[in-house]
């Protein structure tokens, strides 16, 4: 499902919520399928994955993973629990835990990989937000850019950059990671 930001608030408007515990309760029953996300009490359906998508997920994760696996936990496309949603990111960067009774509810980084999902997953960037996230990056595959927001105050972010695909995002949360998108993309992407 895709829609225009502006188109956003008034979808939101005409939802009933639902709370985490009933949108579990819901999969549990069958009665939701497991391609959705909770947002903001409303049950969205995921989009599917296309292979530019899927691979730099891939690359991402696995770059990540190395650069933060004896400190933090790297969560790929799972769910993490911001109180009123249950967003799945594609890469968040969590502290170390168990997470095998309910998923985290802190992140120190969080990144969304979009081609044809750009409008949702900056829509996103308010639920990110709200949950004190510290840094939220979208890799905008359409116009090859990395959108990075961080600062959360009073549930929006207070800073926003957009970095080209030769620029380099360099954490200021987590330490060792710093990445352009040039560094995962091939020349014929």
């Amino acid at each position: 499902m895709s829609f225009a930001i502006q188109e956003r608030q008034a979808f939101f408007e005409k939802a009933v919520p639902i709370s985490v515990e009933a949108y579990h309760l819901l999969y549990k029953q069958g009665l939701i399928s497991e391609k959705t996300e909770l947002l903001e009490g409303v049950v969205i359906e995921k989009m599917p994955k296309d292979p530019i998508h899927a691979n730099l997920v891939t690359l991402l994760a696995s770059f990540l993973y190395e650069a933060i696996k004896n400190e933090y936990q790297l969560r790929q496309e799972n769910p993490i629990n911001t109180g009123f949603s249950e967003p799945e990111p594609d890469i968040a960067i969590v502290p170390k835990g168990d997470y095998s009774t309910a998923h985290p509810t802190e992140a120190l980084l969080v990144i969304e990989v979009a081609n044809s999902s750009i409008a949702l997953d900056r829509a996103k960037a308010s639920i990110y937000a709200k949950a004190n996230i510290p840094e939220y990056i979208i890799a905008n595959l359409q116009n090859k850019i990395l959108e990075v927001y961080s600062n959360p105050v009073d549930g929006k972010y207070s800073f926003t950059k957009i970095l080209q695909a030769d620029e380099r995002f360099i954490s200021t949360n987590v330490s060792n990671i710093s990445f352009s998108l040039n560094d995962f993309l091939s020349s014929n992407s």
